[in-house]
């Protein structure tokens, strides 16, 4: 998907927290689509601690119109998934949201026993999104005819040429490695690609380059120097199926410390959302940084986003989204709330140039 230029508006930026359901100690791992009338949904998971019983999935919707989120809702809990898939749940996390049309797709990660490396993948969807209403089980995404598990996602797809998208997740129970899967028009998986033969490479990205191009970036998970990789794909219609055709993955100059990091196509430019240690070096996610790509292995710094000043604290988990003027980045913030930055393409091109706001 290519996106046109927007025509000259006035440097707009914004940076406001979302309002935490009463009593919630902990959130971690946002997600962010568009509604159809522009506003934003957000969705996070959130509880007393990562892991435990009391998480739930979360949303909150921001009036595009008033610049403010609207108090978090429930938008799913373990007890509710146990029901529909007729499966014990553990524990939820890492939702992820997108929308087609007037549907919204939700897929979440939840265990039966044990840690996130026993997970596994369900996918919901709703029609006309309201938060009065729940969303519809469509089951337990299928990648293995054995175990089926240890299978989570992080990043949001990326549209298709034929109505489809490529959904992005990551296994880890042994070697840890990406995955992309193609869904069709009808929101059924098509095809599971293994895009490369890396190890410890977790929550791949995508972001489209052209029509039919795009690119991928990984979480490195304290492998090759911790030097973050990046691959080209190409989409294959030939025969049908939208058949991703992956060139070698090559060393960025970007290091990447076991952390979450995002690709966005803003108006024909590919900027990385990720962590650095510039303004603490201490933390490995204790400043969130907003990069250029100048090419598919280099990356320079346009700005600092974001960082913590707590001990122990982290801006981290990133995911971005864009409309064609504004990006939307939501992460999560020192572990006790998610937050949201906005910002239109004239104020990035003020911080392009040096002229900081």
């Amino acid at each position: 998907m290519t996106l046109t230029p927007t025509p000259y508006k006035p440097p707009y930026a914004s940076k406001i927290d979302i309002p935490m359901p009463k009593g919630v100690r902990s959130a971690h791992a946002a997600t962010l689509t568009y509604l159809e009338n522009g506003d934003l949904l957000a969705a996070f998971f959130a509880g007393s601690r990562e892991g435990a019983k009391d998480v739930k999935i979360y949303g909150s919707i921001y009036n595009a119109k008033n610049h403010q989120w609207n108090p978090a809702f429930v938008l799913l809990t373990r007890e509710e998934l146990a029901k529909k898939s007729h499966q014990y749940i553990k524990k939820l996390g890492n939702p992820v949201l997108y929308r087609d049309g007037k549907k919204i797709y939700l897929f979440v990660v939840g265990t039966s026993i044990g840690g996130w490396a026993t997970s596994k993948i369900y996918q919901l969807t709703m029609e006309n999104f309201s938060p009065s209403k729940h969303f519809v089980y469509q089951g337990t995404l299928q990648l293995s005819p054995f175990l089926n598990i240890s299978n989570l996602v992080r990043s949001v797809p990326i549209k298709t040429n034929d109505g489809g998208f490529y959904l992005p997740i990551y296994h880890e129970l042994a070697d840890k490695y990406a995955l992309i899967l193609k869904f069709n028009a009808e929101g059924k998986l098509d095809t599971i690609t293994k895009p490369n033969h890396l190890h410890r490479q977790l929550q791949p990205s995508l972001a489209p380059l052209s029509d039919i191009t795009c690119l991928a970036v990984f979480r490195n998970h304290d492998r090759y120097d911790d030097v973050m990789f990046s691959q080209v794909c190409t989409q294959n219609n030939n025969g049908g199926g939208g058949r991703m055709d992956w060139q070698k993955p090559q060393m960025t100059n970007v290091k990447n410390h076991n952390n979450s990091a995002n690709l966005i196509n803003f108006n024909k430019n590919i900027y990385l959302i990720h962590n650095t240690f510039e303004r603490n070096p201490k933390l490995a996610r204790g400043t969130l940084t907003f990069s250029k790509m100048l090419s598919p292995t280099e990356f320079k710094k346009v700005f600092i986003l974001d960082e913590t000043t707590a001990p122990n604290g982290e801006v981290s988990y990133p995911t971005t989204i864009t409309d064609g003027d504004n990006i939307d980045i939501v992460y999560t913030h020192d572990r006790a709330n998610i937050r949201h930055i906005r910002f239109n393409q004239s104020y990035l091109q003020k911080q392009q140039s040096g002229k900081r706001q």
